[in-house]
């Protein structure tokens, strides 16, 4: 048994048992929505994600004490399930189920006002901004996982991104070390086949495309599980007291890409800037649009600037 997860269901008067979470390989499972629902009302008995991370811990007990002997094999090229544009996959139009509050509601409302004209910048799809922690979660390139008993890689071929999060006993950086970077410092620990993390000290800043801004007091707590040999699940629960009236509870799902044998598959070497398919400008009235997306030479293109 997993204790991690099973007490985060426990807690829950919608709790699903541990057999019934471990069947559940895709979020249309007909259970979905009871386990959704308790997953939020857990998030909500905390007031931040690093209670929560420290909950999931105290429950893991002496499993959490140690980095493990032997971790899942993660290997392969996975593919997020859900449109890149649905960092929940519940999402339904424009509409996003994070309780947004103040100023960050405000600017979440001119985003969907712009999409709903057609107008949807996203600088995130060229280069040189990474779409960090929570962001990355979602993209919709291929993603890797490098698994060791000290630290686990999340590697996104989109831009380059890579998360780190380390697994070797360490805290977090030190508040007066500390500085804010797109995927922030990431802590975490084992319980059997599943990896907790907890992630502080993001810039803050946009997510994507018609999607939420957070601020720097965001935090965030993910369990990492393979729950079949083609299916890595993930539950994030993300906090911030300035943006958000709630935590926002999603489920990211990933699935092996399949791959012919003698030929595996690989991530880009590097997410190349100067190609045609990755230099995106603003347009006009406020959209977004790539620089001369024809194939043709990079010479016959208008690149003043582009690098900038």
């Amino acid at each position: 048994m997993n204790g991690v997860v099973f007490m985060s269901l426990a807690f829950c008067s919608a709790a699903l048992t541990w057999s019934d979470l471990r069947a559940q390989a895709h979020v249309e499972s007909s259970d979905w929505a009871a386990e959704k629902q308790a997953n939020i009302e857990l998030g909500k008995r905390y007031s931040s994600a690093w209670e929560l991370y420290l909950a999931f811990k105290a429950d893991a007990g002496d499993r959490a004490m140690a980095p493990p002997q032997e971790v899942p094999d993660w290997s392969g090229i996975w593919e997020r399930q859900g449109r890149p544009m649905s960092y929940d996959t519940d999402r339904v139009g424009n509409r996003i189920t994070a309780k947004l509050k103040g100023e960050y509601l405000q600017m979440m409302q001119e985003q969907i006002d712009n999409a709903e004209q057609g107008l949807i910048w996203d600088p995130h799809s060229g280069c040189g901004m990474p779409r960090g922690y929570p962001g990355m979660l979602k993209n919709g390139r291929p993603h890797e996982f490098a698994v060791t008993p000290n630290q686990t890689w999340h590697l996104g071929q989109a831009r380059n991104e890579v998360r780190r999060i380390y697994t070797d006993g360490r805290g977090h950086t030190p508040a007066d070390w500390a500085y804010e970077t797109p995927h922030g410092d990431s802590i975490g620990f084992w319980d059997g086949d599943t990896l907790v993390a907890h992630t502080m000290y993001t810039n803050g800043g946009w997510i994507g495309r018609v999607m939420p801004y957070f601020s720097t007091q965001l935090d965030g707590v993910d369990v990492w599980r393979m729950i079949d040999h083609e299916t890595i699940q993930a539950d994030v629960w993300v906090y911030d007291p300035e943006a958000l009236e709630e935590p926002w509870y999603t489920r990211q799902i990933y699935k092996l890409i399949e791959q012919e044998e003698g030929s595996p598959l690989r991530l880009e070497y590097w997410w190349n800037c100067h190609s045609q398919n990755n230099l995106v400008v603003p347009t006009g009235d406020g959209g977004t649009t790539f620089l001369d997306f024809d194939f043709t030479d990079l010479d016959d293109q208008p690149t003043q600037g582009a690098g900038q």
